[in-house]
């Protein structure tokens, strides 16, 4: 029997119409599943562009005390600078601090004005070329003789230092929890999708075994009676993803500019590979899952 591209397209859209009701609760259900698996991915990304932000952002400042010798100062920038994990070291003196603090109370001068005297320390800032090396570099710090001796709180000298690890540890976790509700809910949603897939295919197969009888008799194959309904079951995943992905281009759209706009010290942003690769995720996904469906059901419900 000739193939014949354009009957396939129409048995298939047929059967969709026919049982509409089981067909657009596979749509919905597919474009839920589609839906959390393209936010699950762009909170992923950007949850992990905030992160690397933050890791950029983390270094150590170590608070001097007023009348810290130059040479304890000069011994332990010294040490610093020698250390492999160390980007570089900067120097902020007292004057310095305090003109950074003027920047950052503009808002409220009234502040600034009520100070009589200098109280913000001098500073020695580090950064570092691994983020994730600063609570051994901190402990290092401590153990340095020189450190002892410059710090400003020599009584408790760890709180001459400051350090922003735990809020990237914080991030850390908080997508690592992230990533774990959303597989469990994609997986979840992925199951139903495939019920909902199969019960349609079930009905379209009952619905059709008068006309699957005839052709099994005039010598159809195989492929040709089940090629229609897993045609069908993709015409249901390709709809709920293409749901999924308007959704989706409306969030990035009219969310995120304000999102953005709100919260503008984060990068909370999609590049354009970002969004194509969520698009790609989600047509692919979309295509496998009617394929499943369509697949099981054919195995289980259609002997041929």
């Amino acid at each position: 029997m000739a193939i014949n591209a354009g009957y396939f397209v129409r048995e298939s859209l047929q059967s969709f119409r026919r049982n509409w009701v089981m067909s657009l609760g596979a749509v919905i259900t597919i474009y839920l599943s589609l839906l959390l698996v393209g936010v699950s991915i762009a909170s992923s990304m950007i949850v992990s562009q905030v992160v690397r932000s933050v890791e950029d952002k983390v270094s150590i400042r170590i608070f001097l005390k007023d009348g810290a010798a130059t040479a304890d100062v000069d011994a332990l920038n010294k040490t610093l600078v020698a250390d492999a994990r160390v980007k570089n070291v900067k120097y902020t003196s007292k004057e310095e601090a305090l003109a950074e603090f003027k920047k950052t109370m503009v808002d409220s001068p009234e502040i600034v004005d009520q100070l009589e005297v200098n109280p913000l320390p001098a500073s020695l800032d580090v950064n570092l070329k691994k983020p994730q090396d600063v609570t051994v570099l901190v402990e290092t710090i401590k153990s340095d003789p020189s450190f002892i001796k410059v710090a400003d709180r020599p009584d408790s000298p760890e709180k001459s230092l400051k350090y922003g690890q735990q809020i990237v540890k914080q991030l850390f976790a908080f997508t690592s929890a992230l990533r774990v509700v959303g597989v469990v809910f994609i997986i979840m949603l992925a199951v139903i999708s495939l019920i909902f897939i199969n019960n349609t295919i079930r009905l379209a197969i009952y619905a059709r075994r008068k006309e699957i009888g005839i052709m099994r008799l005039v010598g159809a194959s195989n492929w040709f009676i089940r090629t229609p309904f897993l045609l069908e079951g993709m015409v249901q995943s390709l709809l709920g993803a293409l749901l999924a992905l308007l959704t989706l281009g409306s969030i990035q759209w009219f969310v995120m500019p304000r999102l953005k706009g709100t919260i503008s010290f984060l990068p909370v942003s999609l590049s354009g590979g970002s969004s194509a690769q969520i698009s790609l995720i989600l047509i692919v996904s979309g295509v496998i899952i009617g394929l499943a469906g369509s697949a099981v059901a054919l195995r289980r419900y259609l002997k041929v």
